[in-house]
């Protein structure tokens, strides 16, 4: 009789494991935001357009379909709107890798809600997928990169994850007439094809970047990041820096740089010229902002850099977009926006720093408006 029990309780676990396995994420377009902070740079209320700036909060359970992911940031923009902030010409920008965790997309909510550690949902990933991953796997090992796992995972969402993203923020440029930034995305062999974003799965990874116009259509070219990390060397391919481009917008031409690359002196340069400068950045760890500087990563420093003895927060705003932007143009307006979150034990922080008339501030808001003053 023990003996049966004790199969009945491990069949009945089984049952749970598969059930969970096989059931996807239930979607829940419900959005509870909370209290918001705002901050403004310049005469933003007089100003005939805008640069806003966002740093959404957003967790797993926010990816857990497209129609969530899409009632998230819709919320975000409805704030901004309320405050006055969008109008005619504005520009607004999104986070680096706001669109990267869409490959958890329809996936089980057993696992999102039961993994401690990333490394433990993608466990639950390859259980729910073993022979796309298996076959995506082989392939990117055989390219000789560092962490084929996780290239392997959003090699197998790529096209869905394409799809979801450029429905979301086209959708939202043209409903609230802004160009938009759309924070960046991994995807393999990324390009614009028909006004539509399309994917060559099975090409190496890349962090780019989609910036829409305020009809929804995207601008034909993409930004590729050209300084990856460590951490993304292991996974994706930088691009060329001399191929960042830049983008004519009612308010004036417009650059992106994604996260590290505005560290380096050769991204200013290969954009030349700008009015506008944006910079979606993801920032790895919890309350870092104070702490010592950990220095530059996958790359060597550039040889203006002189001192590493700088909190995180000083060194943002010394070598990074806040330092150089005054340097290169000290009439170019520029703003750095972070993702903020929990994704399980990885962490995120930063502060919004906005680059205008010359000088650099941070605030520490979700949503930042920084005052244009060409006329749309």
């Amino acid at each position: 009789m023990r003996r049966f029990r004790t199969l009945l309780l491990v069949g009945i676990l089984a049952a749970l494991v598969v059930y969970g396995l096989l059931r996807p994420a239930v979607c829940d377009e419900g959005v509870h935001l909370g209290p918001l902070r705002y901050a403004e740079v310049g005469p933003v209320p007089t100003a005939p357009a805008t640069l806003v700036g966002f740093q959404p909060y957003l967790e797993p359970v926010d990816y857990r379909c497209e129609r969530s992911f899409a009632a998230k940031i819709e919320a975000y923009l409805d704030s901004a709107r309320a405050r006055g902030y969008l109008r005619p010409g504005s520009v607004a920008v999104f986070p680096e890798y706001i669109g990267t965790w869409l490959v958890l997309m329809r996936e089980p909510g057993i696992g999102l809600r039961w993994a401690s550690t990333l490394e433990g949902a993608l466990t639950w990933f390859v259980l729910r997928h073993p022979w796309a991953f298996w076959k995506a796997y082989k392939q990117v090992r055989e390219a000789g990169l560092a962490d084929p796992s996780a290239a392997a995972v959003f090699q197998v969402k790529a096209e869905a994850i394409a799809q979801a993203y450029h429905r979301t923020f086209s959708r939202l440029s043209r409903r609230y007439g802004v160009t938009l930034v759309a924070g960046s995305v991994v995807l393999p062999g990324a390009r614009i094809e028909k006004d539509s974003l399309v994917v060559q799965v099975g090409a190496p990874l890349e962090n780019v970047s989609v910036v829409y116009g305020p009809d929804g259509r995207p601008f034909p070219r993409l930004v590729r990041k050209a300084f990856p990390i460590a951490t993304e060397l292991a996974f994706t391919r930088p691009g060329r820096v001399e191929e960042l481009p830049t983008f004519e917008t009612a308010v004036g031409r417009l650059g992106v740089l994604i996260c590290a690359d505005s560290w380096f002196p050769q991204s200013y340069q290969a954009l030349g010229k700008v009015d506008i400068l944006v910079v979606p950045s993801y920032l790895m760890g919890d309350s870092c902002w104070g702490l010592p500087w950990r220095g530059y990563s996958g790359w060597p420093a550039p040889a203006d850099v002189r001192s590493d003895s700088l909190t995180e927060g000083e060194a943002w705003l010394t070598y990074a977009m806040g330092g150089r932007l005054p340097k290169w143009d000290s009439t170019a307006v520029g703003l750095n926006v972070f993702l903020r979150g929990r994704f399980w034990e990885l962490g995120a922080d930063g502060r919004a720093i906005a680059v205008w008339r010359g000088r650099a501030q941070s605030a520490e808001a979700d949503i930042v408006a920084v005052a244009l003053t060409t006329a749309p």
